[in-house]
């Protein structure tokens, strides 16, 4: 029997998703990431919301860089930054090299100038330029490349989402996206968003509460089957989206999941399972994940009988997990084992 997938018919389709978004109205909680001052905080300050005058950004290296309203030529080095600038309607100068398929919203940018990878930016490029404002973040954000784009610009800002607080970490999310809006004056627009978001997510909480069981995630790079639990990268599956985990003894944080065989989906028989293709997500050739996980023992766990087993999207689960688009397409690819 081979390994069932979630019927495409309970799908929240993420092109209703991007139309609410431009429907809907609010706002969010603060945290302690990234933040943005001009007399007070972006998400409390009208004044910086209309960017007439430079924005002071408290980026996640703890630097304070005043950044001038509206600049014009921007450098991005991090995809959730890339998708969050691309849907507030900022225009972006250059990116890193894309390791695969970039989403339909994110269409446009596969014009835009590449300036290296996230690992190894080409600083010379990004230097002949002479970028308005160099935004990194992520897999770039660090102090080494904090050092090197300094040389180029003064104009550097670091707009990682660090939040070791899993149950904080989507506040952090809407700060840093508030932060960013403040910049060109479109924190009405950013509210929207904001709001569209919360929105997808607490349908789907609402959903997952009523439904019961417990819900299984995995990344599949190559053959190898990682498991993740809440507290993890993925945590967001239980703590924002309200599903009941596996009792399982799973890592609580770290980026790289418990690497587990096919008994084990069998011992905590999960009643469904959310599938992560890496390889496929990074532009790697490999088995496709569902193959990997076709198997007898996978087969017979309850997940499969009833074809709750789904991949989810890949650019928005690793690669670009901390903007709203990102979690409206999450709240898709949950929608599907409801």
């Amino acid at each position: 029997m081979p390994v069932a997938l979630a019927r495409p018919t309970r799908t929240v389709a993420l092109t209703a998703a991007l139309a609410l978004g431009l429907a809907a109205c609010g706002s969010s909680d603060s945290s302690n990431s990234s933040s943005t001052s001009n007399g007070s905080s972006a998400s409390t300050s009208g004044a910086a919301a209309q960017a007439t005058g430079p924005v002071t950004v408290k980026d996640a290296q703890g630097r304070s860089v005043k950044v001038a309203a509206n600049p014009g030529k921007v450098v991005v080095l991090d995809w959730s930054v890339a998708r969050s600038l691309t849907q507030l309607g900022v225009p972006i100068a250059a990116l890193p090299k894309a390791s695969g398929e970039l989403p339909a919203d994110m269409a446009a940018l596969k014009s835009v100038k590449t300036v290296g990878t996230l690992f190894e930016p080409d600083y010379e490029a990004i230097a002949e330029l002479e970028p308005d404002l160099i935004i990194i973040g992520g897999r770039s954000g660090n102090a080494k490349v904090l050092k090197e784009m300094t040389k180029i610009s003064p104009n550097v800002i670091d707009m990682s989402v660090r939040e070791d607080d899993a149950t904080k970490h989507l506040s952090a999310v809407s700060d840093q996206y508030k932060t960013l809006a403040s910049i060109w004056g479109k924190s009405s627009q950013a509210d929207t968003h904001l709001a569209s978001m919360n929105k997808a997510i607490g349908d789907v909480r609402t959903k997952a509460t009523n439904a019961g069981g417990t819900t299984m995630f995995v990344q599949v790079s190559g053959s190898k089957v990682g498991a993740y639990g809440p507290g993890s990268r993925f945590g967001t599956v239980w703590t924002d989206f309200g599903f009941k985990p596996v009792n399982a003894p799973l890592k609580s944080d770290g980026g790289h999941g418990d690497e587990i065989n096919q008994e084990f989906f069998l011992k905590y028989n999960p009643s469904r399972v959310l599938v992560l293709d890496r390889s496929r997500t990074i532009g790697e050739s490999a088995k496709p994940a569902l193959d990997v996980l076709n198997s007898g023992l996978v087969n017979k766990t309850d997940a499969a009988k009833n074809k709750k087993i789904s991949t989810v999207d890949g650019f928005s689960w690793y690669l670009a997990t901390d903007t709203p688009l990102s979690y409206i397409a999450a709240a898709n690819d949950l929608a599907k084992v409801l």
